[in-house]
């Protein structure tokens, strides 16, 4: 006989769970649901396998003690499964679904949240914003709305945390928490958290009334802990475009050349080098001397001379760094199995509560709005229509009739009501949400805020996920020279080649990118179309000339797209470098010598290859193409020469630090 598709258990399982006046011993369930093994140990691995699934996909299998040899008993609550009334208007409906489509998670949960609240499917649109959602960002938001305790490794340290929110700012994701044993208001960036665990039951992880109304500090070298101070002098070209970004608060002088030297809060000494390193020639660190002096012993180990037996040497775990073999393996075939298994029941109940709804529907219009192949659609009804509760006769399956082109269905209206939204679902549309929200120029009282509170039965207080887009300089005068298709004259600080330019550019669209603004534009000086960064633009003056043509815009998903002009270069990695091959866009990625990885990188300057080899550090190094190879070394030489010759820097004094390295 056959092997039984697992879909069909999962699904068979729902409807027993879920018809179930009574909590159904493990014994019940495997008698009425086809497919667990015989063997008692293997039937319940399986069934703790299964209700894993279940409960990802939002379905609340309740675990409940009863009387007899197994103790515990397990049911679905339909007042839990089903997803209330939340009564929004079409005004409101079409409001969510425009966030939708213009805001990327990078995964289909807002989709397929719209669909459980009755959109008729989400059109293709071109992002109005790209945000990335590291892995434990869904976990940590189910925290977060049922306010439950999470524990993980930080910095190599396990910590407890009550989550008080979850905040985007400049690209990042952060989560903002009291941590039990600093009794304090801690600031996480979600990326850098290790082995999340499971988190504790709603109601254990209460901020304390003293810091719950609190915010945290967000720059991008603080992390947990007590700040100390650090000076940057930061020169004319950058010095406006990094005020902006730190706020005037940090400017403690601005000198008559135009530079402006920065008094920073600094708790993570690494994320400032990498921030200062990646300011090339524009930036330094002048006091106290310890900081400037881990910069310089920096810069030494980058420019000296090595060996190329160097790079396979046993690598060292740093903060930054990642497993190699998170890069190199894939995902244990159970757990891609599980996957699979469980997007293709979230499916599967999306069209049964389709075709209970609608009685029924044509093959190519659920192909269509459920992004199948029309063969695959006929494949899963078929197996949805073996399915029901015991005694599984033709009166207790799912009645579904698929002949030729048309599906026919009647099945309980019970089965309409959309089911409640997952843990990704629920993020998705308050991050979606959110954002639009922050988006300068955003009705904060508009059908989005309306729908965004009505949500809160179903996500918890929206006010707990903060998304925060700043506005960039120029974003008004961008945006109107695009919306009017009028030419415009730009001079422009390129971060790949490290220059300034002056260009004619045609204006196409706006769009904000992993908390950045940038133009998308033809610009006749590269005679193709180029992404800007909007704080990057130093003057956007219109010519009053209307554009010529409107090519077809590059790819939102990306804030960085290779022009034709970029070369491939091949970087080895090893040790605390490895993090580049999780951060940066690569093209390839391959094992290297030893404990090394070697990725393939489109680079469209040297500038933007020099920053990151500062950035990544002693254990980087291109492998190809050799003219490049000494790129890191040269560029660390020079900043030794100019920026950090041996030199007294008064403008430190008085400042103490105690400096390490977090390698």
């Amino acid at each position: 006989m056959a092997a039984l598709d697992r879909l069909e258990r999962l699904t068979d399982l729902v409807l027993v769970l879920l018809n179930a006046r009574s909590p159904r011993t493990l014994e019940q369930i495997a008698a009425a649901v086809p497919g667990y093994p015989t063997s008692p140990g293997a039937r319940r691995q399986a069934f703790e396998r299964d209700k894993r699934i279940l409960r990802d996909e939002g379905i609340p299998v309740v675990t409940e003690p009863i009387e007899g040899p197994e103790q515990y008993g397990y049911r679905i609550d339909p007042d839990v499964f089903y997803l209330p009334d939340l009564d929004l208007t079409v005004d409101e409906q079409a409001a969510l679904h425009l966030a939708v489509a213009g805001v990327s998670l990078g995964d289909p949960s807002g989709r397929d949240a719209l669909a459980k609240l009755g959109a008729s499917g989400v059109a293709d649109a071109r992002p109005v914003a790209q945000m990335d959602a590291p892995r434990a960002l869904v976990e940590l938001f189910d925290a977060v709305r049922s306010q439950a305790e999470v524990r993980f490794t930080y910095h190599a340290r396990a910590r407890a945390v009550a989550p008080a929110s979850l905040q985007f700012r400049a690209g990042r994701w952060y989560l903002v928490g009291w941590e039990r044993a600093s009794d304090a208001l801690r600031t996480y960036r979600v990326d850098r958290i290790e082995s999340l665990g499971p988190s504790g039951p709603p109601g254990s992880g209460v901020v304390p009334e003293r810091d719950a109304a609190r915010d945290a500090a967000l720059d991008p070298w603080r992390d947990d802990g007590e700040a100390e101070h650090v000076q940057v002098r930061v020169d004319a070209v950058e010095g406006p475009r990094v005020v902006a970004e730190v706020g005037e608060r940090a400017v403690r002088d601005r000198a008559s050349d135009g530079s402006v030297l920065l008094d920073l809060g600094v708790s993570s000494f690494q994320l400032l080098r990498s921030w200062v390193l990646g300011l090339l020639d524009h930036a330094e660190v002048v006091g106290p001397p310890e900081a400037r002096a881990a910069i310089v012993s920096w810069l030494r180990e980058i420019a000296a001379p090595r060996s190329p037996a160097a790079a396979g040497a046993p690598a060292e775990r740093g903060e930054e760094g990642s497993d190699v073999g998170s890069v190199m393996r894939a995902a244990p075939a159970s757990r891609s199995q599980g996957a699979r298994a469980s997007a293709r029941l979230r499916r599967l109940l999306a069209l049964v509560a389709l075709l209970a709804e609608a009685g029924e529907a044509s093959i190519a219009e659920l192909a269509g709005r459920f992004d199948m192949a029309p063969e695959e659609v006929v494949h899963e009804l078929e197996l949805a229509a073996c399915c029901g509760v015991p005694p599984y006769s033709p009166d207790t399956l799912l009645e579904i009739v698929v002949t030729g082109a048309k599906v026919q269905a009647f099945l309980p209206k019970e089965l309409a009501r959309p089911r409640r939204l997952t843990p990704a679902e629920g993020l998705a549309l308050a991050a979606a949400a959110r954002t639009i929200l922050s988006v300068p120029g955003a009705d904060a009282d508009g059908a989005l805020a309306r729908a965004l509170q009505k949500l809160e039965t179903v996500i918890g207080d929206h006010r707990r996920l903060v998304v925060r887009i700043d506005a960039a300089p120029l974003l008004e005068e961008a945006r109107a020279l695009a919306v009017g298709g009028v030419q415009a004259e730009m001079v422009y600080h390129s971060a790949s080649t490290d220059e300034t330019t002056e260009r004619v550019v045609e204006p196409l669209d706006v769009v904000s990118l992993d908390g950045h603004w940038y133009l998308d534009a033809y610009c006749h000086r590269a005679q193709g179309v180029r992404r800007f960064r909007l704080d990057r633009i130093r003057e956007l003056r219109p010519l009053g000339t209307p554009v010529t043509a409107r090519p077809a815009l590059r790819s939102g998903a990306e804030a960085f797209v290779p022009g034709p002009g970029a070369q491939a270069v091949t970087v080895q990695l090893d040790g605390d470098a490895r993090w580049v091959a999780d951060s940066v866009p690569v093209l390839d990625v391959r094992q290297g010598p030893g404990s090394a990885v070697e990725v393939t990188l489109a680079v469209g300057g040297r500038a933007w290859l020099e920053r990151l080899l500062l950035q990544a550090g002693p254990r980087a190094r291109v492998v190809a193409p050799p003219d490049l190879e000494g790129v890191g070394r040269e560029a660390a030489s020079r900043l030794l020469r100019t920026r950090y010759a041996p030199a007294a820097h008064p403008e430190a004094k008085g400042v103490s630090m105690k400096m390490h390295e977090e390698r």
